[in-house]
């Protein structure tokens, strides 16, 4: 715990030259929503690597790097019981992040992109190779910008299919959220996902799920998140909010 405070306030004592993805200074875009991706890309030549603790002692870790102009590639692996007691089991198949954006945003028209993400969230199952929550799989996305009174608002939205499907029926699920700045380093994020998958496979209660973040920019391209998910109580087995931590930071080649 004091080698968490230590480190903590050495960052924050840093002379901030650059922002992290939150709050109206921010210098790189939001690449997902909460769980769901956004039109969002890191620049040409720079990386990120996304840290997320979530129940049960897990650690997703994810990489991601700017190939070319607009057009990302990455990769993810997540590891249950990484905090705290029993065995750390590590998900057998790495997820498999492409993000493509063929439209970039103006004032008038919003940013489009395609992409496949194999990456869900919440724990992995190596015996049915799904996650908790069901990975995007192939993915249409758009984001707006706007800018008013309160500070940058960000709209986004997108359509997915998952490789996760559990049935032969071959239906699309939705997704839509928000981000709102709150100053120059912190950002409210809120995105519903239908569930889709999850409601076909008899895991959810139909409602969809409602996810939330608070996320704050340290500077020199780290952001810090937390999450409260299935604020609808969607799982069938849990009537409680769910609480995951990540750290985010976009670096250069």
């Amino acid at each position: 715990m004091k080698s968490l405070i230590i480190i903590l306030l050495i960052v924050f004592s840093l002379n901030c030259y650059s922002q992290g993805t939150a709050g109206n200074t921010a210098a790189f875009e939001t690449r997902d929503i909460v769980d769901m991706p956004t039109a969002g890309v890191i620049p040409k030549g720079d990386y990120a690597v996304d840290l997320v603790y979530f129940d049960g002692g897990g650690l997703a870790f994810t990489f991601n790097y700017a190939l070319w102009r607009n057009f990302n590639i990455g990769a993810a692996l997540s590891a249950q019981n990484f905090v705290g007691s029993g065995e750390i089991t590590l998900q057998n198949i790495p997820a498999i992040l492409l993000k493509y954006r063929f439209v970039n945003e103006t004032i008038e028209v919003p940013a489009f992109a395609i992409g496949l993400s194999t990456r869900g969230a919440g724990t992995y199952s190596n015996s049915s190779n799904k996650y908790a929550v069901s990975s995007p799989g192939v993915f249409l996305a758009l984001s707006k910008n706007f800018r008013w009174d309160l500070g940058s608002l960000a709209t986004h939205a997108g359509f997915n299919y998952s490789f996760e499907n559990v049935t032969d029926d071959f239906f699309i699920n939705y997704y839509a959220g928000i981000e709102q700045s709150i100053g120059n380093r912190v950002a409210v994020n809120a995105e519903y996902n239908a569930g889709a998958f999850e409601w076909k496979a008899g895991r959810t209660k139909g409602k969809g799920f409602l996810n939330a973040s608070l996320r704050y920019s340290l500077g020199y391209g780290f952001t810090l998140q937390f999450q409260f998910r299935d604020l609808l109580n969607n799982f069938k087995n849990s009537d409680e909010i769910t609480r995951y931590f990540g750290i985010e930071w976009v670096g250069k080649h």
